[in-house]
């Protein structure tokens, strides 16, 4: 029983199970269902996550909950557990009618972030990571509050003329965060301009959107992303300055010894 436990935390065994199911949702998207290739393919796909679900378990059992929960990795390969636990549920109720199964095949994808695993330092790579969503918070929601007052702006200035863009202020918000990402952002205000005949609204129509392009594209993503990787660099920068205090020290030792021969 012992070994057998060993094959469930095994990490070698555990990156062969990732690998064998990653190629397992990679061939399942080349075939259509209910054929006997897809049942076979689903049947590997299923073991996998009763396997996935019985390494969480026994690790938590074997280190506890909370020295397994400590790990920002743990916690991470625990939620993609439980996000893909509910496709157990498929062989056992008929789901096709309900829009629950893009829920269940969405989770089953989830799995493939386990690859993550093959990274080197990974947990290193988490944990700069979890920092630096927790310092871009702060941006991010600036960023939000930006792109809800502009789109609720857009959605009183242009919802008549363009309601394919800003019908109402859920479609303004999408159609001002297209903007803010640069990606034929003067798509939108050329299409509100060529239905006026009035050269004084055209000019407002492209100002608003070049301030929209200015605040939330240009200064707001470029400083969401200044944060970020600024958080992530942050470990290199504080060995760099661990070094350059050690150095300094030995530096104000030496003149102290240098300043004592002397005298």
């Amino acid at each position: 029983m012992n070994r057998i436990k060993r094959y469930f935390v095994d990490e070698r065994c555990v990156s062969v199970v990732i690998v064998i199911n990653a190629v397992t949702l990679f061939a399942l998207g080349f075939l259509k269902e209910n054929t006997p290739s897809s049942a076979l393919l689903l049947t590997i796909d299923y073991l996998c996550v009763w396997y996935f679900l019985i390494e969480a378990i026994l690790k938590i059992r074997n280190n506890g909950w909370r020295e397994y929960w400590a790990r920002n990795w743990n916690r991470f390969d625990f939620l993609i557990v439980i996000l893909s636990t509910p496709a157990l549920l498929t062989p056992f109720f008929d789901l096709h009618d309900f829009a629950i199964i893009l829920v269940l095949r969405l989770g089953r994808l989830f799995r493939l972030f386990r690859l993550l695993s093959f990274v080197p330092n990974r947990d290193h790579l988490m944990d700069g990571i979890v920092r630096a969503l927790k310092a871009s918070i702060g941006v991010f929601l600036a960023l939000f509050l930006v792109n809800v007052i502009l789109a609720l702006g857009a959605t009183y200035l242009f919802g008549d003329a363009a309601p394919e863009y800003f019908g109402n202020p859920l479609l303004s918000c999408y159609s001002l965060f297209k903007v803010f990402t640069l990606e034929g952002w003067y798509e939108i205000p050329d299409a509100i301009v060529d239905r006026t005949d009035m050269p004084v609204w055209a000019v407002v129509v492209r100002g608003y959107f070049v301030i929209c392009v200015l605040v939330g594209g240009i200064l707001g993503l470029s400083l969401a992303n200044a944060v970020f990787v600024d958080e992530m660099m942050m470990d290199n920068t504080a060995d760099l300055e661990a070094k350059v205090d050690r150095l300094s020290e030995q530096v104000e030792e030496l003149k102290v010894i240098l300043e004592s021969k002397e005298s």
